[in-house]
């Protein structure tokens, strides 16, 4: 077997960690600096259309039975149990088939090859081949992702898949290609729900006073304190001695990761708030797919395509699996209602309007405006 792109040889150990919204290493209550303008990058190639006598997607190629084999790596930080993971190696299976095995994933789920950043580093230099990535880490490169930091973006997932298969997505995904990625698209853990020990919250002003733990993003520490709600970054895994020492009172994640984690162990009250749609985009270095032939290259999103609304699905439903199994707990659990859902946004317009003077800001929100209406 002929491999065409390097990949990292590792052990295959198997590490069952969650690491949704995942912060820095130390604790930070400053303000953290906007992300930096766009750089200009060299044209990428779109994908391209297979041709004539190409391999037919969904059928084993076997007219060419003695042809290179092309391997590429795809690093993710989430175990294969989650919704995430699972629907990766998914995607790594129907690639193979699809290309008659012309074409293998090999799939390194829980960080195996370095946290966020050192793989999107290694995504950029061509030594890590895919990844899938929580938006707020890839901002240092590709600006425009910092839009899913702000709050109540969409309401429903169903906005959220409008917009990012349609003028959304592609708006985005041009803003990745000036950067040498090719985006395939997004999965997603789902929307982000707030914890906390000290009391039930039901509107955005009972956050006031609160020490509240988010991913260190700009747009994320700035919206909490906009509210006198804390904005620190503590590292995940943290979280439990940082909340029994008073460094912080609550946190924001997904229902996945609230219960995979254990945080309602050790906090007292979760708010159903659905405040922050949480976007993994999948990318590869436009230098590595250009090198892939027209066909895999069109297998790569077709496969894609595919699993990509089974997954979000997959995350709806577990979502109310975790929930039934809340209520089953210790940790009292509330809902935020519509009207003050509507007014944490209307709250949250400074940030918006901050948001709105990046580069491309206030178009991104124009865009957005088409699917939340």
């Amino acid at each position: 077997m002929k491999k065409l792109f390097k990949v990292i040889s590792v052990p295959l150990i198997a590490i069952l960690l969650l690491t949704a919204c995942i912060g820095g290493s130390n604790i930070t209550t400053g303000q953290i600096p906007p992300p930096p303008p766009r750089q200009p990058v060299p044209e990428v190639s779109p994908p391209a259309t297979p041709p004539a006598g190409g391999t037919t997607p969904g059928v084993i190629d076997t007219t060419t039975p003695d042809a290179d084999v092309i391997t590429l790596s795809f690093s993710h930080n989430t175990n294969t149990g989650h919704p995430r993971g699972y629907m990766i190696e998914r995607f790594a299976q129907l690639v193979e088939q699809r290309s008659g095995g012309r074409l293998v994933i090999n799939v390194f789920p829980g960080s195996q090859l370095g946290n966020d950043a050192e793989v999107m580093a290694q995504i950029m230099q061509g030594t890590i081949d895919l990844t899938s990535l929580f938006s707020p880490n890839m901002t240092h490169i590709v600006p425009e992702l910092a839009l899913f930091d702000l709050p109540y973006l969409f309401f429903t997932m169903e906005q959220a898949h409008n917009a990012l298969e349609g003028t959304l997505g592609d708006f985005l995904a041009e803003a990745m290609a000036e950067q040498g990625l090719i985006s395939f698209g997004y999965l997603t853990s789902g929307f982000k729900d707030l914890t906390n020990n000290v009391r039930p919250i039901h509107s955005v002003q009972d956050l006031d006073g609160l020490l509240m733990r988010v991913s260190q993003s700009h747009f994320l520490v700035a919206q909490f304190q906009a509210i006198n709600a804390g904005g620190i970054s503590i590292p995940f895994g943290e979280l439990p001695a940082a909340f029994e020492a008073g460094l912080a009172d609550g946190q924001e994640n997904p229902l996945a990761t609230i219960v995979a984690s254990n945080i309602y162990q050790v906090q007292n009250y979760i708010t159903i708030s659905n405040h922050g749609f949480t976007a993994y985009p999948i990318v590869m270095s436009a230098e590595v797919y250009n090198q892939l032939p027209a066909d895999l290259r069109l297998i790569l999103h077709q496969a894609f395509a595919e699993i990509q609304p089974l997954q979000w699905q997959l995350i709806e439903e577990t979502a109310e699996d975790h929930l039934e199994f809340l209520h089953t707990t210790d940790i009292a659990i509330n809902y935020l209602s519509d009207t003050a859902r509507q007014n944490f946004r209307t709250t949250m317009q400074v940030i918006y309007d901050e948001f709105a003077q990046l580069p491309r800001g206030a178009e991104l929100l124009s865009i957005v405006e088409r699917y939340v209406d």
